[in-house]
């Protein structure tokens, strides 16, 4: 069976499809209770959206090879910082707007952090990957793919162990690297070898696919092993990333070989893997401030399930409007 490869000279329309599908799902995550999530069973597909950017991110910064690249402060802080400061004060701008209670006379910063900024910890680990690998590259040239494995699996499990003994507080964990750690690994491999589905890998990702459901539907308590006394992120475990970078990732490059053929479809969601950042800042935007309004606006609806279809596609339109935005300006400029 052929292994999971991207290009690594050329641009990959496959990256972009699995970006735009996993920001699809970051939206999707943000607008939904997690019982529903639960019933359509979204921690096997949708909850994989932050280890699968994370994993690009790192074949990206191994693709051409494992020499030392520092990153630019001033490419980081201009594609990436910036636009994440412009966001959070054009967000803290439009809620003190909108909900500052001159009776009250306070405006609370739980409206960012208290699930109204969803996803906005994602930036946190993005920048403590891109300083991390250049200073982990020195390791993957000396160590064998055998060993780096072992080192990889030792640090994952220790530091889920410390998290959990030490009852690591929610703040912390939520911005941190820790529990992406093995990703690293994987990345590389896949950068480098990609990711061969033979009896082993399958046997892991079928292993990882059980404790997803440990984890997620089982709701079993694996402390010290596994820090599972924060649920926020049932699915962020090193054993749980076999199944993300293996029969996961072979699913989504099959559904890309079969989407492709409908254009359409396929150029909608390349174009979000494409501008995938700029839909992140966006919709952590919209459901700190619009959002709330849509609920208003649909309270009327006197179906439940209807109200909730009406706004989880109101919320994704929303939510990819900037993708679609900037695609129409290319295509402006190119004509």
């Amino acid at each position: 069976m052929k292994p999971i490869q991207f290009h690594k000279t050329a641009h990959d329309p496959q990256i972009d499809f699995i970006k735009g599908l996993c920001i699809i799902f970051v939206v999707w995550t943000h607008c939904m209770y997690r019982e529903e999530l639960l019933a359509i069973l979204f921690p096997y597909w949708g909850d994989t959206a932050v280890p699968l950017f994370l994993l690009i991110q790192v074949f990206h910064y191994f693709k051409k090879g494992t020499q030392t690249r520092m990153p630019s402060p001033v490419k980081l802080c201009k594609r990436i910082v910036w636009p994440f400061l412009a966001m959070l004060a054009a967000m803290f701008l439009f809620q003190y707007f909108l909900y500052y209670d001159a009776t009250q006379g306070a405006f609370s910063l739980s409206l960012y952090w208290d699930k109204r900024g969803p996803g906005s910890y994602y930036i946190f680990v993005y920048l403590e990957f891109a300083l991390l690998l250049p200073l982990l590259a020195p390791l993957f040239r000396r160590l064998s793919v055998g060993w780096l494995c072992v080192v990889f699996l030792l640090l994952s499990q220790i530091t889920e162990t410390v998290c959990s003994l030490t009852q690591c507080p929610d703040s912390i964990y939520r911005i941190t690297f820790f529990r992406y750690i093995f990703l690293i690994f994987l990345g590389y491999l896949l950068a480098t070898r990609g990711i061969r589905l033979n009896w082993l890998t399958i046997t892991l990702g079928i292993v990882g696919m059980l404790f997803i459901f440990l984890f997620s539907y089982a709701g079993v308590d694996m402390q010290p092993l596994f820090c599972t006394n924060l649920g926020n992120w049932p699915l962020c475990h090193w054993i749980c990333y076999f199944y993300i970078a293996s029969l996961f990732l072979g699913l989504l490059q099959w559904g890309y070989a079969k989407v492709s053929r409908f254009r359409p479809l396929a150029a909608i969601i390349e174009q979000a893997g494409i501008y995938s950042y700029q839909v992140y800042l966006f919709q952590i935007f919209y459901y700190a401030t619009v959002s709330m309004l849509i609920g208003r606006l649909l309270a009327p609806v006197e179906s439940h399930a209807v109200q909730r279809l009406l706004y989880i596609a109101l919320s994704t339109v929303i939510c990819l409007l900037p993708a679609m935005i900037l695609y129409v300006n290319r295509q402006r400029q190119t004509h």
